[in-house]
Parts: structure tokens; sequence; C-alpha cells
């Protein structure tokens, strides 16, 4: 290899040329050359997935709060302290006085899932990409964001030399 300042021969294993002191840049990989850990597609997307799955959550359990304030205008605050509103059995919900409090709960599950997987992607969380995947299955009936989300997931850590780039970047 020569030095792209002087031209100078530069021997094997020198960082630097020993005529001029110009840092020696290394050739770039030949075509077909496995590539360096950072720059796979992995890597390059962890930090928008985990941002995203963060953000999902979060938007999810707004959503919800945002739907139960608009359905308790409607209703005559129906859905006030979970009680019967103001149609007794006979209302929209009549019999049904578990529904509201059951899906909140799983709402509220669905957020800590998607916090969770979010925090543990940034941190690298070797049990992560697992996570990720389950929750991308789980999620992926959810119309539109939901939808998008997952498939976004699935194509960065679902096929097998993604599982490998991850174990790369993964803490010890």
């Amino acid at each position: 290899m020569y030095c792209g300042g002087c031209g100078q021969l530069i021997p094997p294993g020198q960082q630097f040329c020993p005529n001029c002191g110009r840092p020696v840049v290394p050739p770039a990989a030949a075509p077909g050359a496995p590539t360096p850990w950072f720059y796979t597609r992995v890597h390059r997307h962890i930090q928008a997935l985990s941002i995203l799955w963060i953000a999902y959550g979060v938007w999810t359990l707004f959503g919800w709060l945002i739907a139960l304030s608009i359905f308790g205008g409607f209703l005559g605050n129906y859905f006030g302290h979970w009680n019967h509103g103001p149609w007794g059995e006979f209302g929209p919900f009549g019999g049904m006085h578990w529904l509201v409090p059951i899906i909140t709960i799983v709402l509220i599950g669905r957020t800590i899932l998607s916090v969770v997987t979010g925090i543990a992607l940034v941190n690298r969380l070797s049990w992560a990409r697992i996570l990720a995947i389950v929750a991308a299955f789980l999620t992926i009936l959810k119309p539109i964001t939901g939808t998008v989300l997952a498939i976004y997931t699935l194509w960065v850590l679902l096929p097998g030399p993604s599982g490998q780039e991850y174990e790369q970047m993964a803490p010890p």
C-alpha cells in the first residue's frame, strides 16, 4: 500500500506513513467480503426501531385516554367511576360493565410491552430481539400504526443473518 500524500511505500500494519506522518486509510472492502457490524441493516435501524416502539406504547395509551373522554362525553359520563351510567342496563353497554376496565388493562399491558421492547432494544439487551419479534406478531393486526411497526420490526430483526448481527451488537 502507498501513502495518499507522498506516495511512499507503507509497510503492512502501519497506521501512519513513516515519511510524512499522514494516517493510513485502509482500502475499501472487496465486493463479497463480509461487512463490518457497524454497517449492517440491524445496526442502521435499531435506534429508530427502539424509538418507534416507545412512541407506539405512549401513543396507544394516549389514544385510549382520548377515547375514554370522548365516549364519556357522548354517553353522558357513562364511564365515570365505572358506574352504570344514566341508562342503567338499557344503555349501549348494558350488562357489560366489565368491558371498559378489561380494555384498559389490556391496553396498559400492551403499552408496557411496547415501552419495555423499545428500552431493551435501545440498550441492545440479548433477549430484546426475541421480545421485539413476539411484540411485532402480537401487534401486526392493529390497523395502520401497529401493522406498519410490526412489518418494519420483522423486516429488520426476523431474518437469520439479523440474529447474528444483533448478537454482535449486544453487550456480553
